[in-house]
């Protein structure tokens, strides 16, 4: 048995510009007048799980928008969602047919198995790290006449391990200590793409696809929102697949929930305007910008020449 709630069941027959009468009659199965009529007038009302089908099939909506007292039951939590990420999820739930609600729900969990998967391999890492420093140690000093020497930065392994101990998935604690370590991190390192909890993750996409452009795609920095892009396929089928459009929903830049309803061109098409709209001048303001260093560059060599 499910909880209707009647002033929503009201509100979304009211969309539709019906009468209790219209609503009935586009119910399949049937739902009595007088049912909706009882549901409509009274307190939240426990309907079977048909009965709300019907209706929210009849009126086009979620059920779970028909059961906001249901709902109301459960805490209630603002949180801000970047238009890539609210894409992905609603595409993920047509990807394993199953509602967004339920991929919420779980999300806690996997984030959960995913950290602590990340720490084991970080840990395991560094053991081997040791042990490997412990048995190359052990050779040194087989050679008496060779200078025998620590052949790790202790510092920066002691470090990584106190990260792991306090469970920074990022290896924040890594990095800001980087000045005081005997060696150097390399000059093309990238917080973003190379902290350990996105190299993780970017080994676990490469694991399931074969697509790197997909591993790639995953960024993180410390801080900051994540972005990546996956369900490309789903995106696709949206917008006829066509390739532009389907870029602009994974990125971001169209907002599936604000997509109008019409054929999958016309939707391929406001996809791309959207990102036109969102990028196209910075594109513009970039070249301008590149455009105009090419200039300066020719105008000194061409004053260095005379």
């Amino acid at each position: 048995m499910a909880i209707l709630d009647g002033k929503a069941l009201t509100e979304a027959r009211r969309k539709r510009d019906w009468t209790q009468v219209e609503l009935s009659e586009a119910t399949k199965p049937k739902v009595d007048v007088s049912t909706i009529s009882r549901i409509e007038r009274g307190k939240p009302t426990r309907v079977r799980a048909n009965t709300l089908r019907a209706l929210a099939e009849a009126l086009g909506v979620q059920r779970e928008s028909l059961c906001p007292a249901a709902e109301a039951e459960r805490d209630v939590m603002k949180l801000r969602i970047e238009t890539a990420a609210r894409n992905a999820l609603a595409l993920v739930a047509v990807r394993y047919r199953i509602s967004r609600e339920s991929i919420i729900e779980i999300a806690p969990l996997l984030f959960f198995i995913a950290a602590e998967q990340s720490l084991k391999e970080r840990q395991s890492r560094i053991a081997d790290v040791r042990a490997s420093a412990d048995a190359l140690f052990d050779l040194y000093r087989g050679i008496p006449h060779l200078p025998s020497e620590w052949p790790v930065d202790e510092g920066a392994v002691s470090s990584e391990e106190q990260s792991i101990k306090a469970r920074d998935l990022f290896g924040k604690k890594v990095l800001d200590g980087a000045q005081q370590f005997m060696s150097e991190l390399s000059d093309d390192f990238d917080e973003a793409e190379q902290n350990p909890f996105v190299t993780f993750l970017r080994k676990s996409l490469s694991n399931i696809s074969t697509s790197n452009e997909l591993a790639d795609s995953v960024r993180w920095a410390p801080g900051l929102w994540p972005s990546y892009q996956i369900c490309s396929e789903e995106a696709a089928s949206v917008v006829g697949n066509d390739t532009s459009a389907a870029h602009a929903i994974v990125c971001g830049a169209a907002a599936l929930h604000e997509m109008p309803k019409g054929p999958p061109e016309q939707r391929a098409e406001w996809a791309r305007a959207e990102f036109d709209r969102k990028y196209g001048d910075l594109d513009d303001l970039l070249g301008d910008f590149t455009g105009t260093q090419i200039a300066d560059a020719q105008a000194s060599n061409s004053g260095g020449a005379s």
